[in-house]
C-alpha cells in the first residue's frame, strides 16, 4: 500500500519549489523557466505559511532571505523582493482569517486577494527603488499565473485543517 506524504515531506518539497523558482529564472536555460510564465511559489508559501499561523521567526527570516536572494539574482535594488515577499506574508496572514471557510474556493480568493494587493504593492515601490519608468507587468504577469495554479500546489504549503484555524484566530 502506498502511503500519502507526510506534512512535513510535502513542506520540504514545497519550500525546495519556492528556493527554485527564485534561482530557475536567473540561469541562462532559456525562455521556459523565465518569468513569466514560471510562478512565483515564494508567493505560495508566504500565503501558506501565513494560514497556518507560523508565527514564529523562521517564516518571515525564510521569506526575507528568498526576497534578497531574488533581489541580488535579479540585479537589484535590495529589497525589492523582500519587501513584496513580507507583505504577501503579512497580507495573506489578514486574507486567511477573512477568507476562513474549509473550502479550495475560500482558501484561493484568500490567495487571490494577497496576489492583487502585492501587485498594487510592486506599483508602489519598485518605481522608489528602480525609477519611474519602471514596468511592473511581468511581476503582474508571474502573480497572476501564481494565483491560477494555487489550487494544484496548496497541499506543498498547507494542510486541509489551515483555514480552520485561522478562522479559530477571529
Amino acid at each position: 500500500m502506498i502511503r500519502p506524504p507526510s506534512r512535513a515531506a510535502l513542506r520540504a518539497w514545497g519550500l525546495a519549489l519556492a528556493v527554485l523558482s527564485v534561482i530557475l529564472p536567473a540561469l541562462p536555460l532559456g525562455p521556459i523557466f523565465a518569468q513569466p510564465p514560471m510562478p512565483l511559489a515564494v508567493l505560495w508559501a508566504a500565503y501558506g505559511w501565513a494560514a497556518e499561523d507560523e508565527s514564529g521567526w523562521r517564516a518571515p527570516t525564510t521569506l526575507a532571505a528568498l526576497g534578497l536572494l531574488h533581489d541580488q539574482l535579479a540585479g537589484g535594488p535590495y529589497g525589492l523582493f523582500a519587501v513584496l515577499y513580507l507583505s504577501a506574508f503579512l497580507v495573506g496572514r489578514v486574507a486567511a482569517v477573512v477568507m476562513s471557510a474549509p473550502n479550495i474556493v475560500s482558501l484561493w480568493g484568500g490567495f487571490i486577494v494577497t496576489t492583487l494587493i502585492t501587485i498594487g504593492i510592486a506599483y508602489i515601490v519598485a518605481p522608489l527603488g528602480l525609477g519611474r519608468n519602471v514596468s511592473v507587468g511581468p511581476y503582474a504577469e508571474a502573480a497572476v499565473i501564481t494565483a491560477i495554479l494555487f489550487p494544484l500546489v496548496r497541499p506543498l504549503y498547507m494542510s486541509a485543517s489551515a483555514s480552520q484555524r485561522a478562522g479559530a484566530r477571529r
